[in-house]
């Protein structure tokens, strides 16, 4: 009887030990799933070349030239769902951009003044300005932990300073241009894509010069870049 009774208590600890790996299995399995889905991420280098478009009120005002810009940084990003088809990715870059028209500058003994031409003369005029941004981005995407290739829609606003703004005058040389700029730019953008192509559109807040510019005619140049062009994302 004594046997018999030894024998039970062995046989239920031996089953009390066997449930209790089989439940501490059966957990590490399924948190090795969820960590498999929720440690999916897409920590990315981006690069983006536009095409930007000036838009002003002004009718004497005239985009006349090949303007470009060409962004370039990395974004950190935070799954919100399991899946990973949601997210949102903090990042740092820089940014270049050149913009051709026909407002004309003087600078003499550090003073600017601005004008429009009146002998029917559209000059190519060209600014250029460096910029450190900081991109926020929303993401929606048909992304798998197993599969790289997907569908992405990417909302965006990037927060950007410029620097070393400098213009060039269709005739001579290069200056600078000091506290002409708007320092502080804000900008929405959208970015639609499969794979490494993705097509942006980006629409500027904030005027690219400072608002209290005025021309010799008392013409208020505000210049909104509106940039339109191609996005690449690469792990």
């Amino acid at each position: 009887m004594l046997f018999l009774t030894a024998s039970f208590k062995l046989y239920l600890c031996t089953m009390q030990r066997l449930l209790v790996f089989c439940f501490l299995l059966c957990l590490f399995k399924v948190n090795s799933q969820d960590a498999e889905l929720t440690d999916y991420k897409e920590d990315q280098f981006y690069v983006d070349i536009n095409f930007p478009l000036q838009f002003n009120d002004s009718d004497a005002f005239k985009q006349n030239g090949f303007s470009r810009s060409i962004h370039l940084g990395v974004l950190k990003d935070i799954a919100l769902n399991k899946r990973g088809t949601k997210a949102v990715a903090i990042g740092i870059g820089y940014g270049f951009m050149r913009l051709v028209n026909n407002l004309n500058i003087r600078k003499q003994q550090g003073a600017y003044t601005y004008n429009f031409p009146t002998n029917g003369i559209d000059l190519r005029n060209a600014f250029s300005t460096h910029q450190f941004q900081i991109p926020l981005e929303l993401r929606w995407r048909s992304s798998r932990p197993d599969r790289f290739v997907f569908w992405r829609i990417h909302l965006g606003y990037r927060l950007s300073y410029q620097f070393a703004e400098r213009y060039k005058p269709f005739f001579g040389s290069s200056f600078s241009l000091d506290d002409q700029l708007t320092p502080w730019q804000h900008s929405a953008s959208v970015a639609i894509g499969y794979n490494t192509w993705n097509i942006r559109f980006a629409y500027g807040f904030s005027p690219f010069l400072r608002e209290s510019i005025r021309t010799q005619q008392g013409i208020k140049p505000l210049i909104y870049p509106v940039q339109l062009g191609l996005i690449f994302y690469l792990l």
